[in-house]
C-alpha cells in the first residue's frame, strides 16, 4: 500500500511539474512557405513581434500562399491539428493568437471540431484575433479569377460563407482589428481598416459593410451589423483605444 501511494504521488507530482501553458502562434497570407510546428517561426513570419508575449511560445506554419481551410502536406487544416494535438491536451493548456488569415484557419477548424474542445479534449482557453480576415477582404474579389489559393479564399462571399462562424467550439474569439494611423481608409475596402481588412471582418461582424466600430453591435444606415456568436472585441480594448500600432497588436495576445 505504501508503495502505490508513494507511486500516486510521484505520478501526481511529475504531471504537475511537466504542465505547460503555451501561446500558440498561426499566421496569415504569406509569399512564403512556413511550414512546420514548434517552437521555430520558420521562415520568421512573426520576427520580433513575437517576443512580445512572454513564456513558452509554439508556432503553427503552413504554406502562406495555400487555402487556409485545406488539409495536406503544409497545409494549415493538417498543422493545426498536430499541433494542438501535441501541445494543447493532457495537463497542457493553450491560449492562440492568430494574424488575418490564420484567425480564417483556427475558426475553421474549432467550427470543423463540432463540439467543444473540452469534450475533444483540448484545452485553449481563449483566440486572440488580430486583423482577422474570416470575413474575407474586398481586395481579394478584386483578383476575381486570378491569385492564388489563399488569394481565392478570401473572397468576402467565400470566407463569409466557407463554415458556421457562429460555432467557436465555446472558445471566446477575442478580437483586435488592425487601424491605419497615418492615413485615411482604403478607397477599396470600406469603413475602417488597416490597408488589407476592414472592421466588419476584424471584428467578427455577422455581415460585410462600412464600420468603424469594433463592439457587439452597431447600426450604420438602416442596417445593424452584430457580432457572430462567441466572438467579442478583446476585453482591454476601448473603443477609443481602438487606434493602435503593431506593438501595441501584438501585446494583446499576451493578456
Amino acid at each position: 500500500m505504501k508503495i502505490t501511494i508513494n507511486l500516486i504521488f510521484a505520478m501526481l507530482f511529475a504531471t504537475s511539474m511537466s504542465a505547460q501553458t503555451y501561446t500558440v502562434f498561426i499566421h496569415g497570407k504569406s509569399s512564403k512557405n512556413h511550414d512546420g510546428v514548434g517552437t521555430t517561426d520558420v521562415n520568421s513570419y512573426w520576427g520580433t513581434n513575437a517576443n512580445v508575449v512572454s513564456g513558452s511560445k509554439i508556432f503553427i506554419g503552413y504554406d502562406g500562399s495555400s487555402d487556409p481551410r485545406t488539409y495536406g502536406s503544409a497545409r494549415a487544416q493538417t498543422n493545426i491539428t498536430t499541433g494542438l494535438m501535441n501541445y494543447c491536451k493532457g495537463s497542457n493548456t493553450c491560449k492562440i493568437v492568430c494574424h488575418s488569415a490564420g484567425c480564417y484557419a483556427i475558426e475553421y477548424w474549432l467550427a470543423s471540431l463540432g463540439d467543444t474542445t473540452t469534450a475533444k479534449g483540448f484545452n485553449i482557453t481563449k483566440v486572440t484575433a488580430l486583423a482577422a480576415a474570416s470575413g474575407g477582404s474586398e481586395l481579394a474579389n478584386l483578383i476575381g479569377g486570378g491569385g492564388n489559393a489563399m488569394d481565392q479564399s478570401l473572397r468576402v462571399t467565400t470566407a463569409r460563407g466557407a463554415f458556421n462562424h457562429n460555432v467557436t467550439a465555446s472558445v471566446l474569439i477575442n478580437h483586435v482589428p488592425g487601424y491605419k494611423t497615418r492615413f485615411g481608409s482604403s478607397f477599396i475596402l470600406p469603413g475602417a481598416d488597416d490597408y488589407a481588412v476592414a472592421f466588419h471582418s476584424a471584428c467578427g461582424y455577422n455581415r460585410a459593410g462600412g464600420l468603424d466600430k469594433c463592439q457587439s453591435s452597431v447600426v450604420s444606415g438602416n442596417t445593424t451589423y452584430t457580432q457572430y456568436s462567441g466572438h467579442v472585441r478583446a476585453p482591454s480594448l476601448t473603443a477609443a483605444g481602438l487606434n493602435k500600432n503593431h506593438s501595441e497588436i501584438m501585446n494583446e495576445g499576451n493578456r
